[in-house]
């Protein structure tokens, strides 16, 4: 194989390798894990994107601030994420972040 041709192999399977988790990812990952725990690499998936934290504020603007008091725990953030995630399906097709963002910062708004 040319050396272009690998290449274009390589971009190819490092752009999906770190392709952001959509919603419907979200939601598939977080109904596993409230099913049978917060285990591997699904349940860290869940836990990192239903805790999300505000230090990248102003990287994006387009997703919404979320500030999480101290008491949530990962389980209910993730129920609340899945009741979003199911009753605003077009937040499905959006990235797991900003779908996050529009399910929380109502109850978790930042000051």
């Amino acid at each position: 194989m040319s050396n272009l041709k690998w290449i274009c192999f390589f971009l190819l399977i490092s752009n999906e390798v770190w392709a952001a988790p959509s919603g419907n990812d979200l939601l598939t990952a977080c109904e596993e894990s409230l099913t049978n725990g917060f285990h591997g690499s699904t349940g860290m998936m869940c836990i990192w994107y239903v805790t999300p934290c505000d230090c990248h504020h102003g990287k994006d603007i387009a997703i919404s601030r979320v500030c999480l008091p101290n008491n949530e725990t990962h389980k209910s953030l993730a129920r609340e994420v899945v009741e979003g995630l199911k009753s605003q399906p077009e937040l499905q097709s959006q990235s797991a972040e900003m779908a996050v963002g529009v399910i929380l910062s109502p109850k978790y708004p930042c000051d």
